[in-house]
């Protein structure tokens, strides 16, 4: 297949859309409903090989470094074609991508380290990021330590995707004991001394993707591997997140477009009282209904990158309440698509119900839904003062 390794604009990427297109159907599309019920991670360790074919693990690279110089936008509309073959597949992505994000705010000389690495440059695949942040929920807290040479990190993280087949951590810690308000963000390499992933997570959906906690038992960290300065990444740590905020949105979208044409085609194709069901309006109230939220949450989480005419307050949504429209929304579509399907829509082959627990994983990533609401507000209030 052609490489994508073009700069391709924020406009429609029609190219690198039909390439991907491609690579989905011959590699993923027949395999999807076998590998969720056996939680292959092996098999996303071939998928990730394979797919440096398409530059796809190093879109938001630089060119100079053999990147494909894609933007976030980009990467979320591609997240949104792979979502809808396998949503677990594409938050593999999706968590690499952030992880990028990160990175490119890395020093040059960090960045010369650990870019030939994410393009596999010499290495049978390429790396694979894990992005781990501080949890609101469970009160996780690490203990981290200065010395001559660096830092001492201990602790364990909250369920961390990625946890499993990860060759790089980009972790932000929070790196004070009395107000939790200073994050730094330090790069460790799989095999770390002292560094291990926890009992994996058995999550309903997004089961190819490794969950576990991340522990860290006294992990020295040298100086050049903290990102920028220590405890003043938390703008960093806010961009990244935003990244992931819109990257889950994207793929919500991407699910509840495969529920709704999964609906869509068993309507045309169901009889019931001598007629396609397509044809009873409670039927295409349900699909219209369906379109609806599609289309708005579509434009939603595009519009969250930022181009705002500033004619409206609300023109361009915030990147944490478009995850959380998104995914209500794609949890609702898809709720209608078995709705419409009927008994069937319960049976694994018919790939609904997979999709319904993958949907209830993406609303709790970065926090669950009504936190993400409650955070903004408050932010907006903070800032008031």
């Amino acid at each position: 297949m052609a490489k994508m390794n073009q700069h391709l604009p924020d406009d429609p990427i029609q190219e690198a859309v039909s390439e991907c297109r491609r690579f989905l159907k011959h590699e993923i599309h027949d395999k999807v409903l076998e590998t969720d019920l056996q939680k292959a991670t092996d098999w996303v360790d071939r998928i990730w090989e394979k797919s440096r074919q398409l530059d796809l693990p190093f879109l938001l690279l630089p060119e100079d470094y053999n990147g494909a110089g894609f933007s976030p936008y980009s990467c979320a509309v591609l997240l949104d074609i792979i979502a809808a073959e396998c949503a677990g597949i594409a938050s593999v992505f999706a968590l690499h991508y952030t992880g990028c994000i990160a990175l490119l705010s890395a020093d040059s000389r960090q960045q010369a380290l650990l870019f030939p690495r994410l393009t596999g440059a010499g290495a049978l695949r390429p790396a694979l990021i894990a992005p781990v942040f501080p949890s609101e929920t469970d009160g996780n807290r690490f203990e981290v330590e200065a010395n001559d040479y660096g830092l001492v990190i201990h602790g364990t993280t909250a369920l961390t995707g990625n946890a499993l087949t990860a060759d790089i951590f980009c972790v932000f810690i929070e790196d004070d004991d009395d107000t939790g308000e200073h994050i730094t963000c330090v790069v460790l390499e799989k095999g770390t001394p002292g560094l291990r992933t926890g009992r994996p997570a058995d999550l309903p959906g997004l089961k190819v993707n490794g969950f576990a906690p991340i522990i860290f038992d006294h992990v020295m960290v040298d100086h050049q591997w903290i990102v920028g300065t220590r405890k003043k990444a938390g703008a960093l740590m806010e961009r990244s997140k935003d990244g992931l905020y819109r990257f889950i949105a994207a793929m919500a979208m991407g699910t509840a477009r495969s529920a709704f044409e999964k609906a869509s085609a068993y309507a045309r194709q169901r009889y019931q009282s001598g007629k396609k069901i397509v044809h009873h309006q409670e039927i295409q109230r349900l699909l219209g209904n369906m379109k609806m939220k599609l289309s708005i949450g579509t434009a939603g989480y595009l519009k969250s990158f930022g181009d705002n005419s500033n004619f409206f307050r609300f023109e361009a949504p915030k990147p944490p309440l478009a995850k959380v429209f998104c995914t209500d929304a794609a949890l609702e579509i898809t709720m209608d698509a078995i709705q419409i399907h009927g008994g069937y829509g319960y049976m694994h082959e018919y790939g609904l119900e997979k999709i319904m627990r993958d949907v209830k994983v993406l609303q709790l990533m970065l926090g669950r839904n009504p936190k993400c609401q409650i955070n903004t507000i408050a932010e907006e209030i903070q800032h008031d003062r």
